[in-house]
């Protein structure tokens, strides 16, 4: 017995040792979201709070928040302004319609000292103990001068089952960032979150018993979620697959009136689905290439290896990257090429709604994923680096993309049509197909031209805006041509 607690108090304090080597990454732009990440639904008839934080505010003196929830599983309570603004903030009467509730409020006073905090405290009754979506819908942050604020949202999960003690961030799962949670607690007493074993003070028995849960997950199982058929659970916000994001079912607005075949703006629904976080590498891609044993299928190439520069090299009947460019966007890859890796991996390219919807990373109406200003900080374009970035460089915009401007064009699933704005149907549009399972069964028939969306590292600002739409052949390559991959939620 000794000897376990003298490795687990070792396992513990070393951890701890690692916590505090963490650096904390600032991106430029607050962080507004609903906390906890996952709550546990408790039974029918009771209540439960969130609430509604910021970090990494600057210069905030007001804030327009709206919030939608499933009303099948819940009641909207109240909503009240926290304590994040300067004392005596005006807060407007709450707007309630529908599944979705606004709070705004402003100080008189200047804006707020601090960089985080509550903006808002939201209440709800539940109406049946299901799985259900939080979504921070719309999200204005203004200063003092009634500018706005670039902002990035993350949304919550209710979920069905009991919590973890241990879990003590709420997002789902007990990791390292829980184990953060209670080294900064160390020495403290009374009623904390982190005094996990009900002791009255935090210490390493904390450490322990929070470490020997590590890897857990509300409702039960290790960090994987099951990936059986019939799970009456919310899909995961991360995919287990790979490393992509839930994109939440929804209504977006569509478009701009910057350029003709981006006109007009209109709104489009579409489905939940998962989206890479980051774009295809050239490590992954000459995976496929190995595995297949050929870089072409018969006339039809998929990747340009001769072109100068292309980054994957065929040695010693080896396809690999190139050194220092493992982890840089595949270009010189055609939209067959990102077809037939799609169809190995089990995965498919994005419609060009999904692929907008994600770019947008839940904000509305701004050119890029983040505002309506862009600089060399933002994304990779312009020529400010000369060549392609390693993916994930940049901050990722809402929905925990990267990459959405800039980089490399990346190619979509919809045959190119100017004027598709106008006669599409505003669910689940896609050009050229009558479904996506058709179109996936039958690409290498295809010959007319793909939508390409994006941007790439060459290329001026216009050209790297959300709404931007550009084409080509499904056979051309290019060195600024890569992708990323979507699926449907089963």
């Amino acid at each position: 017995m000794k000897t376990l607690l003298k490795r687990n108090l070792f396992f513990s304090c070393l951890v701890l040792l690692l916590c505090f080597s963490i650096t904390a990454l600032s991106y430029g732009q607050a962080v507004v979201s609903i906390d906890p990440a996952k709550v546990a639904s408790p039974a029918a008839g009771a209540q439960f709070s969130v609430n509604i934080k910021i970090a990494n505010g600057n210069g905030v003196a007001g804030y327009d928040v709206t919030i939608a929830f499933d009303t099948t599983a819940l009641e909207y309570v109240e909503i009240k302004n926290a304590d994040y603004l300067p004392t005596g903030a005006f807060a407007a009467p709450p707007q309630v319609s529908g599944n979705r509730v606004t709070l705004a409020a402003t100080s008189v006073s200047g804006a707020a000292s601090a960089t985080s905090g509550t903006l808002a405290v939201l209440t709800f009754k539940v109406v049946a103990a299901k799985a259900s979506t939080l979504q921070l819908v719309e999200v204005i942050l203004s200063d003092s001068a009634a500018n706005a604020l670039a902002v990035t949202k993350r949304d919550s999960e209710v979920v069905v089952g009991a919590s973890l003690p241990t879990d003590l961030n709420g997002d789902g799962a007990v990791n390292v960032l829980d184990l953060v949670r209670v080294a900064q607690d160390l020495g403290k007493t009374g009623s904390l979150a982190s005094d996990v074993t009900g002791d009255g003070k935090v210490n390493v028995l904390d450490l322990v018993r929070v470490a020997q849960d590590l890897g857990k997950r509300v409702g039960g199982g290790g960090a994987v979620p099951p990936t059986n058929g019939g799970s009456t659970t919310s899909p995961p916000a991360v995919d287990p697959y790979k490393r992509m994001e839930l994109i939440p079912a929804g209504e977006f607005r569509m478009g701009s009136n910057e350029g003709n075949n981006e006109k007009p703006i209109h709104s489009v629904y579409v489905d939940a689905f998962y989206m890479d976080k980051y774009e295809v590498t050239n490590s992954e891609y000459a995976e496929f290439l190995n595995a297949k044993g050929k870089h072409s299928d018969g006339s039809i190439t998929w990747l340009d290896i001769g072109a100068d520069r292309c980054r994957i090299e065929y040695v010693s009947r080896v396809y690999r990257a190139k050194a220092g460019y493992e982890n840089h966007p595949v270009v010189e890859v055609s939209w067959y090429g990102a077809m037939a890796y799609s169809e190995w991996k089990g995965k498919r390219l994005p419609t060009e709604a999904e692929w907008e919807k994600a770019a947008r990373g839940g904000l509305s109406g701004l050119k890029y994923p983040w505002g309506n200003a862009i600089n060399s900080t933002n994304a990779n374009y312009n020529s400010h680096v000369k060549d392609t970035t390693a993916v994930g460089k940049y901050a990722a915009n809402g929905y925990g993309l990267f990459d959405m401007s800039g980089n490399v064009w990346e190619w979509c699933l919809d045959e190119y049509n100017g004027n598709f704005y106008s006669v599409s149907p505003a669910q689940n549009p896609l050009s050229g197909a009558n479904s996506i399972q058709w179109l996936l069964d039958n690409y290498t028939g295809v010959n007319t031209s793909r939508v390409l969306r994006g941007g790439s590292w060459p290329h001026s600002a216009p050209l790297v805006r959300v709404a931007n739409r550009i084409s080509n052949t499904p056979t051309t390559t290019s060195y600024y041509y890569g992708f990323r991959f979507a699926r449907a939620v089963e």
